[in-house]
């Protein structure tokens, strides 16, 4: 998990082709720097100010999302500024009630989850996606989910099945892998019914 910002990847991120930046001076404040670090990380795809365009009930001709994710149609919007007024936070509101009122899916990021990002972000997305009807994309995220969570499992599995193969002569000694590549594959079972009900 990402502990701390590097500059270096600010410079990085306003130089990425597909930014969607339309200002070239943009710098992406210290939150969104780490949202994006944490996105690489992920590797989920992302454009960096996103201009949201066409939008009815709105006073303004376009928003920008900080961060438009094109796997899966979904906006991500950190919302720094939330704690420091309420003006800041009324304009959060307005922006919020512009994208729900014209069905934009977009996750929201508060400054306080930035310590539970992982938590905030997985359930945040995947909620997003099932309030949206996305249910390609939600399969798709959940695959990604099991496939980040059972690694060590799939490593488990491969050595079980070796060891079948040398201990197939013995009757016995055959039953301690077997068992432990059913067990390894329960538990890969069992996680991706818990990523089910997320």
């Amino acid at each position: 998990m990402i502990s701390y910002i590097d500059t270096k990847s600010i410079k990085k991120i306003n130089a990425k082709k597909d930014s969607g930046v339309i200002n070239s001076n943009y710098t992406p404040s210290e939150g969104e720097a780490f949202l994006a670090e944490f996105l690489e990380f992920e590797n989920i795809r992302y454009i960096q100010e996103k201009p949201v365009v066409g939008l009815f009930n709105d006073s303004k001709q376009y928003r920008k999302a900080d961060f438009y994710l094109p796997n899966y149609g979904v906006y991500m919007e950190f919302l720094g500024r939330w704690n420091n007024t309420s003006k800041d936070r009324d304009n959060y509101r307005e922006k919020k009630k512009v994208f729900r009122e014209n069905k934009i899916p977009c996750v929201y990021i508060y400054p306080e989850n930035l310590g539970i990002i992982e938590f905030s972000f997985e359930r945040r997305l995947i909620n997003v996606l099932r309030d949206h009807r996305k249910n390609k994309e939600l399969l798709r995220y959940r695959l990604i989910l099991l496939k980040k969570r059972s690694n060590d499992y799939l490593g488990h599995i491969f050595l079980g099945l070796i060891l079948i193969v040398l201990f197939s002569e013995s009757q016995w000694l055959v039953l301690i892998p077997l068992i432990w590549v059913a067990y390894t594959v329960y538990k890969i079972y069992r996680e991706w019914k818990r990523i089910k009900k997320m």
